[in-house]
């Protein structure tokens, strides 16, 4: 029985990836052959190289933290004052009144285009990068908080308000709970969206960073390198996606 179950597990997990498999094995072949300029498109193998050359150097390892660590600080901030403006909203008029406008204007700018004016005001350190993705990422958070906390049941509230729970209780007993898969999913919004918005950062402005080792790749001709980083911002993607998942089914698990 327990052969079976592995061997099925095994199945799923091929099947889940085959695409993927069939991409990766079509690189290498193509490149090897000399259809594609090495420059443009370097063998997989080569590529998967460079990326072992800079992991064992420390440099990888480095530069993924800087990214890390940006877009995290960046997203922290997001979710806290995402969080409290999306459910003040919803549950406070004058809150709405003032917020509505703001996030109908903010939430569908492209965030990116401000990058000239965050390096203006802020320079290029940690601080530029950290205060963008903060506000690039706010707005899924307040929007996705904003729209749970509005779609709470009314009746939850009706019942909790007629045994006498106090307004900051029922806050923290029933609103939050019940809102709490939308405002979770807002933050799985915004968890790519910050390591975009560090990654094109630091493509453009330096300052160490995935983003800054793909981009010296390009400038210093070794496209390996290039694609060595590319690989390196999609497996911490990956793996950061896959840990709010498993975080997201162990902490809601009565949804």
């Amino acid at each position: 029985m327990d052969v079976n179950v592995r061997r099925f597990d095994l199945v799923s997990a091929l099947k889940s990836v085959y695409s993927l498999v069939i991409i990766l094995v079509l690189w290498e072949v193509v490149t090897q052959l000399g259809m594609i300029h090495y420059y443009f498109l370097p063998p997989l193998s080569d590529v998967l190289a460079r990326f072992y050359e800079l992991t064992a150097s420390g440099e990888m390892l480095e530069n993924a933290y800087l990214t890390l660590k940006r877009a995290f600080v960046g997203l922290a901030i997001a979710v806290v004052f995402g969080v409290v403006v999306g459910v003040l909203s919803a549950r406070n008029r004058v809150a709405d009144w003032f917020f509505d406008p703001i996030i109908k204007i903010g939430y569908p700018v492209p965030i990116i285009a401000l990058i000239p004016v965050f390096m203006l005001w802020f320079g290029i350190g940690d601080m530029s990068k950290i205060i963008m993705v903060a506000v690039g990422t706010f707005w899924p958070i307040a929007v996705n908080a904003r729209e749970a906390t509005k779609q709470v049941e009314k009746n939850l509230v009706w019942a909790a308000r007629m045994m006498g729970t106090s307004d900051t209780r029922l806050l923290w007993r029933v609103v939050l709970p019940a809102a709490a898969p939308g405002i979770v999913t807002g933050i799985q919004i915004a968890l790519p969206l910050s390591l975009i918005i560090t990654f094109v950062f630091e493509m453009i402005a330096g300052g160490g960073g995935l983003g800054a080792l793909e981009i010296e790749g390009v400038r210093s001709f070794q496209s390996t390198q290039t694609y060595a980083a590319i690989i390196a911002i999609m497996l911490v993607g990956l793996f950061l996606d896959r840990l709010l998942r498993l975080a997201r089914s162990r902490l809601l698990r009565w949804t």
